[in-house]
């Protein structure tokens, strides 16, 4: 396993905002129980553009990484008591 990034407060480039993101996502599904995206928040620098978390979930989601497994409110001040999703993690079979 990789050695954790070290944490900036914000980051204002999405590249560099995404590794960090993919490293606590990829951390989040190893785990194999369900997260949010305030789990994912709670482990990555904020992101300049609030829109990139859920740019990270849609990528995962479209690769076939996670599934949604249903809605909650959200705890972020910020979000109001908004709709959240629970997310979990795909196994994957090895094909020979």
């Amino acid at each position: 396993m990789s050695k954790p990034l070290p944490i900036p407060m914000v980051l204002d480039d999405y590249d560099e905002y995404h590794g960090y993101a993919c490293q606590a996502m990829d951390t989040l599904i190893a785990r194999n129980v369900s997260f949010t995206a305030d789990d994912l928040r709670d482990m990555t620098p904020a992101p300049s553009n609030p829109n990139w978390t859920g740019k990270v979930f849609q990528d995962y989601a479209r690769q076939g990484l996670i599934v949604k497994t249903g809605y909650e409110m959200a705890r972020a001040k910020a979000r109001r008591g908004g709709t959240l999703a629970r997310w979990v993690g795909v196994m994957r079979r090895a094909t020979v």
